[in-house]
Parts: C-alpha cells; structure tokens; sequence
C-alpha cells in the first residue's frame, strides 16, 4: 500500500513521477526521493471483523507509514449472531440430512423413527444450549 501526496492511500504506487522537471520511473528511485516527493509506503493494521478501529498514520524512521490502533471496539452484538449463525446452519444442515427418517413412508422400525426423532429434537434445541453459540455439545444421530 502507498500513502500519496495528496495524503490519500492505495494499493499501487505511480508507474511514473517527476523528478528535477523529469519523467522518471517510480521503481528506479531510491526510498529517500520517494520521501521527497511525499509517496511512502504505507503499512495498514490488520483489521478484525466486527471492530471498529480508531487508528492513525505514522512514519517511522525507515520512511514508511504505520497504521497504528488508538482505540478497538468489539460490536459484541454482531459477532455474537454470525457465529449462532453459522451454528444454525450447520444445525439446519443435519436436520434436512435426516428429513427422510420421518416421513410416513420410512423403511425405520419404530424404535429407530423414535430415536431420530429425539436426535432432531436435540439438534432443535442446540440454540437453548448454556454455551450457545461458541460452545455446542451436538446430539449424536439415532
């Protein structure tokens, strides 16, 4: 990434600049006379889904920009109900992978209709569980 400048950030840096009144091409000039011209590369923080940073820009000795963290904040909320998201879909998943075992015209003897029937009910009550959504004890299939 290269900090422009126009203080604007990007991916690329220019192909070509000017130099003393002459084109010149970006890589054949030294970090110094990128410096001088105000382009520096620019190092961003990695950012974490559901964070909200407060961060700034600073320029290290080595004349590259560091994104650094003023302040991080977690929308709790929000990753809370991605994850029990993920975690009734994959609920979800099991229960459509067993639909078969309640229809009318299954080849299960009762017991083993009853003992998938008590295994979808489980798999319903996942989201009930204490430790819903990080910690979830699955039932094991009928």
């Amino acid at each position: 990434m290269w900090r422009y400048p126009d203080g604007t950030y990007r991916i690329n840096p220019p192909t070509t600049v000017v130099l003393n009144g002459f084109v010149t091409r970006f890589n054949d000039l030294t970090r110094e006379q990128w410096d001088e011209l105000n382009y520096n590369e620019a190092i961003p923080i990695k950012r974490e889904q559901f964070t909200t940073h407060q961060t700034q820009w600073v320029k290290d000795d080595d004349l590259v920009y560091r994104e650094e963290v003023i302040s991080a904040v977690v929308d709790e909320a929000a990753k809370y109900e991605a994850e029990a998201n993920v975690v009734r879909i994959e609920r979800d998943q099991l229960l459509a992978a067993c639909d078969w075992t309640q229809l009318a015209d299954c080849p299960l003897d009762e017991a083993d209709r009853i003992a998938w029937a008590n295994y979808r009910q489980g798999l319903r009550d996942v989201p009930q569980q204490a430790g819903f959504p990080g910690a979830v004890e699955w039932p094991e299939a009928g």
